[in-house]
């Protein structure tokens, strides 16, 4: 192929992930978003803030947020990444799925690690 040729098919095989990437980079916390999170003083006014953004479908059907727990609220956090990941590599092709996939798997020993450290900090 000649220079500049394998961008014909760059919309066959990226053109989609990339539009998912765009798409989701929109829903990222501003500045001011992590501001009003830096300020809040406790856990029910961190969980509230969060309600009005992409995070709201994860979060809503939590317990009372009087009674928070801090490892659910952050794996419920994380299984929004993780579900937009398992999202886009389920749209890529390669090489970028197998980069997706190799990613999840630090994700995937984080969870574990929190999962553990939330089951001691209950039975202690």
């Amino acid at each position: 192929m000649s220079l500049g040729f394998e961008m014909n098919y760059f919309n066959v095989h990226d053109g989609f992930p990339e539009a998912v990437v765009r798409a989701l980079s929109k829903s990222f916390l501003v500045d001011a978003d992590y501001q009003g999170l830096r300020q809040a003083a406790n856990l029910s006014e961190f969980h509230l803030l969060l309600q009005d953004s992409d995070y709201a479908r994860y979060i809503n059907n939590m317990p009372d947020p009087a009674n928070l727990d801090v490892n659910d609220l952050k794996r419920r956090l994380y299984s929004k990444l993780r579900d937009e990941i398992e999202y886009m590599t389920g749209q890529a092709s390669e090489p970028l799925s197998s980069f997706l996939q190799q990613m999840m798997h630090c994700y995937q020993i984080e969870n574990v690690v929190s999962y553990i450290s939330g089951v001691r900090s209950n039975l202690n």
